[in-house]
């Protein structure tokens, strides 16, 4: 592999005994062939799933909600092999509780679960694969490799849901969202400052995301309410981004 290029020595190193400059940077050569990869295999699933009978895609859902809580487990044992896990390695951040949500809802497709993993957890997902918070580690890391293919499986599974019309986005029922957040944020908050940590980025930005710029004129924690208000923008503009994509299709246009 060292003849190629990669190194794998630090493939199961953490990041606070990782050298600077081993890592990737936002939109650099390493960042933007992950994406490519990641976009390349979901078009192809998704070419395959839209083929597939009702019981085999019901299977494949499934399949992928179990394949992101396995992931997540995999990401916490090799943390707790290696002696890194730690109350700042829970699965307390959005994307991470989103891999439990889409496994939960491919067994029961209760609504209001839909209606949070398509109006929070996809932009969130998205936003994530572009801005991710795990550039400090090499291309070809663990942390790399589960980070990028459990985002992109997020991804992949809400986009399954919307072909089969099990989440039907209605801005009429953001309520469920909010009422969502409300039920989760403020622990977390509180979790996080009990703790110094930083889950759903509510104690500090992440670096290098747009929470960063917004904190670069609000302050800490001034940068809250922008992120509030972002958080209701985007969530609006994707039931009503729903409602045009619908009605455009309906109207052959």
């Amino acid at each position: 592999m060292r003849r190629l290029g990669i190194d794998l020595s630090y493939f199961f190193t953490y990041e606070d005994e990782i050298p600077d400059g081993v890592g990737f940077s936002h939109f650099g050569p390493v960042h933007l062939l992950w994406l490519g990869v990641c976009a390349g295999l979901l078009l192809l699933f998704l070419h395959s799933y839209k083929r597939w009978g009702g019981r085999r895609r019901l299977l494949a859902e499934r399949g992928i909600g179990i394949f992101l809580v396995g992931l997540e487990v995999y990401r916490i044992a090799v943390l707790a092999l290696i002696g890194k896990m730690s109350l700042y390695q829970l699965p307390l951040h959005l994307c991470s509780m989103a891999g439990f949500l889409c496994c939960l809802h491919a067994f029961f497709k209760w609504d209001w679960l839909g209606q949070v993993l398509y109006t929070l957890c996809l932009p969130g997902t998205v936003l994530a694969l572009l801005f991710p918070d795990w550039v400090r580690y090499p291309a070809i890391h663990f942390i790399t490799i589960q980070g990028f293919t459990f985002h992109a499986g997020i991804v992949l599974y809400v986009i399954c849901q919307l072909l089969q019309h099990n989440i039907v986005p209605r801005l009429a029922v953001l309520w469920k969202v909010i009422v969502f957040l409300l039920a989760v944020v403020p622990p977390v908050y509180l979790f996080d400052k009990k703790f110094h940590a930083n889950y759903m980025f509510v104690n500090v930005p992440s670096p290098g995301s747009p929470l960063e710029w917004l904190a670069s004129f609000l302050g800490n924690p001034g940068y809250l309410a922008g992120y509030a208000v972002l958080m209701l923008l985007c969530m609006v503009l994707m039931d009503a981004g729903y409602r045009v994509w619908v009605d455009r299709k309906s109207c052959g246009t």
